[in-house]
């Protein structure tokens, strides 16, 4: 009797082992966790560590674009990973504070993208603006997949002509390669491309909104990607006290037709951001990847 419950108990073990997701990257961008600093990553374009200018929450950060006109921002991982799913998690605050001559001092732009893609080196940059420092570079960045976070009206699936409708945050995905074109703005969820799935914010999350995503302090992004299955899906939740009755939020979700390109490829993990007329500030305080993918909620420690 014992013995049967030592083998059941044996066989259990061995299920839970298998389904824990392993930590692929963790990085504290913010300097705390000493044995979490960013010494494997390349920071491209305007990319790199910075002081915060926010007045609350962390003195330093991963600052991707910083408020400024005509800016390109890339971080990729210096290893290359390849799996079967992930769950890739970002603490991020977009900040909207525009400074210079000529910048919009009423609506923000562009935005930022989570990627896992295949860039040639880590040294690599999209196009900058609407590109997201993704998009536009096909020699540099042949295949990625992303998910992407619009901060541009013109972006928007509603209320283009300005963001007096507080309709411009949007979140889309991407799935692209040479075949179905690394441009922004191509192809559609059967055949892959960019900016597809593009779904409206919800009004809190927008301009005005009681937990605006802009200039509504630090949230957690949650991007699970499902390598076999070619879907994904993603989530958000509140850090600051601000913007906390957000939780485990499914901001979009994306099931990749069977002519779109496979995401099998071997990749680095990064964060991408663009500005071009308008701004915005793009900062990021953590960036963890595990695998396999984990259900919405918080990130998995070590032995989960």
């Amino acid at each position: 009797m014992h013995r049967g419950r030592f083998i059941f108990a044996a066989a259990l073990a061995l299920v839970t082992a298998s389904a824990q997701a392993a930590t692929l990257v963790s990085t504290d961008f913010t300097l705390q966790d000493t044995k979490r600093l960013p010494t494997d990553w390349e920071f491209n374009g305007t990319a790199g560590l910075k002081l915060s200018k926010l007045g609350a929450g962390p003195t330093i950060f991963l600052g991707v674009v910083d408020n400024k006109t005509g800016q390109t921002g890339t971080a990729w991982t210096s290893g290359t990973y390849k799996g079967d799913s992930y769950s890739v998690f970002a603490d991020i605050n977009v900040d909207f504070h525009p400074r210079g001559p000529g910048v919009s001092a009423t609506c923000p732009a562009d935005g930022f993208a989570l990627v896992f893609g295949a860039p040639t080196d880590q040294f690599q940059l999209g196009g900058g603006g609407g590109s997201l420092g993704i998009y536009s570079n096909g020699d540099g960045i042949p295949q990625f997949i992303a998910f992407e976070v619009n901060t541009w009206y013109g972006q928007a699936l509603e209320g283009t002509d300005d963001c007096a409708t507080h309709k411009n945050i949007t979140f889309a995905f991407a799935d692209a390669n040479a075949d179905s074109g690394v441009d922004r703005g191509s192809g559609d969820k059967d055949s892959g491309g960019g900016k597809i799935g593009q779904v409206t914010a919800p009004d809190a999350l927008q301009t005005g909104g009681a937990t605006p995503l802009v200039n509504g302090g630090w949230y957690r992004y949650q991007w699970n990607i499902d390598v076999a299955g070619k879907a994904m899906s993603a989530y958000l939740t509140g850090l600051d006290d601000s913007n906390k009755a957000v939780q485990n939020l499914k901001e979009a979700d994306i099931t990749w037709g069977s002519a779109a390109p496979k995401f099998d490829f071997t990749g680095r993990f990064g964060i991408t951001g663009g500005t071009g007329g308008g701004t915005d500030g793009v900062n990021v305080g953590q960036f963890v990847v595990v695998s396999p993918m984990v259900a919405a909620g918080p990130i998995p420690t070590a032995g989960q």
